[in-house]
């Protein structure tokens, strides 16, 4: 935050305490009566003061629907939940509605699953089960429809919470603060449709390790970057190839290689061909970071090296195709290139913030992998295989033709080869 603005939010504080812990004014020598602003009635105006413990409002940018590996339009988004009460707060619910008909709600645990906190970045994300006086937390949001035509314009939330004790050593007017509140926020659902791309890979037994839309290191990668808190890999795709005659997890261990789990090459996804999703301009080009060690994360990576070598596709005005953890010397165009769809730009590696052979797959409206909004995309063709349970214990086969979807986390898919 600048420090203009944060001083600016100290003298407010400030001024507001003086007001509240109470003061002898001098004896006004006029009395003014107050007014409502012309266009606003007496019967719209606010008539008892009250707090406000909880301040909502919505990450950028307004969501538009996506359509997802399991039929559904997805709305996904963010609400940033302030929790200006000096008692700690427990979100019991949010229902979302539109034009006053319910459409979702969360509640108890499920709530619970979509809340991370602001400023903590434990490895893997982990649930906030209470938000602490004065401070912020994420809720991820995924409001979800049988069919286009249904979604609205406006998504509407109802978020009611309970709080806890009051902390010591507080301003008299603290005790105030209610125990139970309801607050509320409008997300108006944004315009325009996802980006329609080829396939990134090729080959068949792929799965979406981490991608949208539940919990997961993706959707929890909610950064302040850019001066904003920016959810840069919101659709964003770990592809992995498994043995899917085999489970998911056996034993303990995925099967995603054979052989020494010590050797890059040991794993399936390794040195397989990574494809143009369209024809473009190849704008970014990294090609000189070493792959890592298989289940071991490297120290000190500076923030720019997160992503190991990598490949930035210009597809489109204001589009762009991020492919990421690529193996080193394996890349075979420059910056200013051009490509077609389908054309093998690299090969996968281990490059980067990584414990295992992966592609990261994103598409974004900027060059800066984190700075950039994150789009929602769509696979013009691809047969789905099934998909993994939610503990990765076994895999649900359900093969399927599809067009113009959104993998869903855990999904299995074929691409043409």
């Amino acid at each position: 935050m600048p420090t203009s603005t944060v001083r600016f939010a100290a003298l407010v504080i400030g001024a507001a305490a003086v007001v509240l812990t109470g003061c002898t004014a001098p004896t006004p020598t006029a009395t003014a009566t107050p007014t409502a602003a012309p266009d606003e009635s007496e019967a719209e105006m606010t008539t008892v003061d009250e707090f406000s413990p909880l301040i909502i409002s919505m990450t950028e940018p307004d969501p538009i629907p996506v359509h997802g590996t399991d039929g559904r339009y997805h709305l996904v988004y963010e609400l940033i939940v302030q929790n200006a009460s000096p008692r700690p707060a427990s979100i019991d619910s949010i229902v979302t509605s539109a034009a006053g008909q319910e459409v979702g709600e969360l509640s108890g645990a499920d709530v619970i699953a979509r809340t991370l906190p602001i400023g903590d970045y434990p490895f893997p994300p982990e649930a906030l089960t209470e938000i602490p006086p004065g401070t912020t937390a994420l809720v991820l949001m995924d409001t979800t429809f049988d069919n286009r035509d249904d979604v609205p314009a406006v998504l509407d939330q109802t978020i009611s919470a309970t709080f806890g004790d009051l902390r010591p050593n507080q301003a008299n007017f603290a005790s105030l603060f209610p125990t139970e509140a309801v607050a509320s926020a409008t997300t108006p659902v944004g315009e325009g449709e996802p980006v329609v791309i080829g396939p990134p890979l090729a080959g068949s037994d792929w799965v979406a390790v981490n991608a949208c839309c539940s919990l997961s290191p993706h959707r929890g990668a909610m950064v302040p970057i850019g001066g904003r808190i920016n959810a840069a890999e919101r659709y964003a795709i770990d592809w992995s190839r498994f043995d899917l005659l085999r489970p998911p997890v056996e034993n303990g261990v995925p099967s995603t290689f054979e052989g020494d789990p010590a050797d890059n090459a040991s794993y399936f996804t390794y040195d397989q061909p990574v494809l143009a999703v369209g024809d473009g301009e190849v704008v970014v080009v990294v090609d000189d970071l070493p792959d890592a060690e298989p289940g071991v994360l490297q120290d000190s990576l500076p923030l720019k090296d997160y992503g190991g070598n990598v490949i930035v596709l210009k597809i489109a005005p204001g589009v762009y195709a991020f492919y990421a953890h690529l193996k080193p010397g394996s890349l075979l165009v420059e910056v200013g290139d051009t490509v077609e769809l389908g054309d093998e730009l690299a090969r996968t590696g281990n490059s980067g913030n990584t414990t295992e052979s992966h592609l990261h797959f994103h598409v974004m409206d900027g060059i800066a992998p984190l700075t950039a909004t994150n789009l929602p995309f769509e696979i013009d063709s691809f047969t789905m295989l099934g998909s993994g349970s939610e503990d990765g214990s076994e895999f649900l086969s359900d093969v399927s033709e599809r067009s113009n979807e959104l993998p869903l986390i855990l999904s299995a898919i074929s691409f043409p080869e």
